[in-house]
């Protein structure tokens, strides 16, 4: 019969690991090993910086340490915990204010080179080719924050595919009184990554073009009407050889949202030129 995995149990592997070393402070990965448990197990158990968590219980000083990197197994585990626990797509916002390790900006350094809009894609690449188990709802939420036409498409467009994750993984400061203030908090979080941007730019005059390819249309909580209008504008963007990102804030109209995009995925996004994102 398994032991089970305590806090007790743990510090008792730790010990049992140092001991083994004549008395030198293992590195993370060491314990790991030598314990055999997964570093989702770890997470778990301790939270964010569980090998700190460790060493302190166990009476050690983790600032004494060489400094050493938090482990793929950390991260993905933690990764995959907060998409629980949000229930969708987490902005980077969320896992600082968990003061989960490292950064964002630490996740973009070596050794991992993880940019935060590519989380969700290397999260599935690593539960399928770790056969990690625990994480099927986690899984089912980056499914299914990406529309059918997201998952087939094969153009090889990868800057419409980052631009709308980019999107997806923005989460504005605050509820804003008019959709000029979230276009233009919107507009600042993009030039952050360095898109090239225009406004009421060309001759469909879209509220955001990126890289004069891309059009992005901001709406908050439409109406019927302004629906409607919206689905025009659309059409308008597309002849002009544009791809289209629509981005829905405040939808409290859910019958009439639904509508909208069930004909926008009728009539005009058979080869999916259009992306339909809400926020709430």
């Amino acid at each position: 019969m398994a032991q089970e995995l305590t806090v007790e149990t743990c510090v008792q592997k730790y010990n049992a690991c140092k001991q083994s070393k004549n008395g030198e402070i293992p590195l993370c990965r060491e314990f790991l090993k030598h314990a055999r448990i997964t570093g989702r197990q770890f997470v778990r158990l301790f939270g964010p910086s569980p090998y700190s968590k460790l060493q302190k219980a166990a009476g050690d000083d983790p600032n004494k340490l060489p400094f050493e990197r938090t482990p793929l197994a950390t991260i993905m585990s933690q990764y995959g915990e907060l998409l629980i626990a949000v229930g969708d797509l987490p902005a980077s916002s969320e896992w600082e204010y968990r003061g989960l390790k490292p950064s964002e900006a630490g996740l973009r350094k070596k050794p991992h080179n993880l940019k935060w809009s590519e989380m969700p894609q290397r999260f599935v690449e690593w539960v399928e080719a770790n056969k990690v188990p625990g994480f099927d709802d986690a899984v089912a939420i980056i499914t299914a924050s990406a529309s059918p036409q997201i998952l087939k498409r094969d153009n090889g467009d990868t800057v419409f595919l980052r631009l709308i994750r980019d999107i997806r993984a923005w989460t504005p400061a605050r509820r804003r009184n008019s959709e000029g203030e979230y276009k233009i908090e919107l507009r600042k979080h993009l030039e952050s990554l360095k898109y090239e941007l225009n406004e009421e730019f060309g001759e469909s005059k879209c509220d955001l073009l990126v890289r004069r390819e891309y059009s992005i249309e901001v709406k908050k909580d439409p109406d019927l009407a302004e629906y409607d209008r919206l689905f025009g504008q659309i059409a308008r963007h597309l002849q002009h050889q544009c791809k289209v990102i629509v981005l829905i804030l405040e939808a409290t109209r859910k019958d009439k949202y639904d509508n909208f995009t069930s004909l926008v995925d009728k009539y005009l996004n058979a080869d999916g030129s259009v992306e339909v994102i809400k926020k709430n």
